[in-house]
């Protein structure tokens, strides 16, 4: 489905501390990114040097769950952020040590903003969501 110049993204940009191994880290810019045409979905995009862009897809209530809760299982997960920083930490990858600190208030923006779009997005991709579910189960 083409986007509509009148439905563009949504992007909440932030600053995360990707943690790795042994608890070493760094600061990187990243982005939160829901697209109206994959209303269900957000996508957390780490930007690096020179362009460089390393991104996941999940579910965007895994987010909205994990500001109060732990939420998801399997390759992301997110919970509210351990220690002093209010803010969610995203677990990347099911055999990965990687996670993501992410400040709470631009999780909860980027949620706020989700929750006002997404009913009106969903209703106009049902039709050719229908069409597709009825193609994949009528094997056709």
């Amino acid at each position: 489905m083409t986007q509509r110049p009148d439905d563009p993204q949504l992007t909440v940009g932030t600053t995360g501390f990707v943690v790795l191994e042994a608890d070493e880290g760094a600061l990187v810019p990243t982005e939160l990114v829901y697209r109206p045409d994959d209303c269900l979905a957000a996508r957390l995009v780490l930007l690096g040097p020179e362009g460089l862009e390393v991104g996941w897809t999940f579910a965007w209530e895994l987010l909205a769950r994990g500001l109060v809760s732990p939420a998801g299982d399997g390759d992301i997960a997110v919970r509210p952020a351990p220690g002093p920083v209010d803010g969610v930490e995203v677990s990347l990858g099911a055999r990965s040590t990687a996670r993501v600190w992410l400040p709470g208030d631009g999780v909860a923006e980027f949620v706020r903003k989700v929750r006002g779009r997404v009913g009106l997005d969903a209703r106009r991709i049902a039709p050719a969501l229908d069409r597709e579910l009825a193609t994949i189960t009528n094997g056709t």
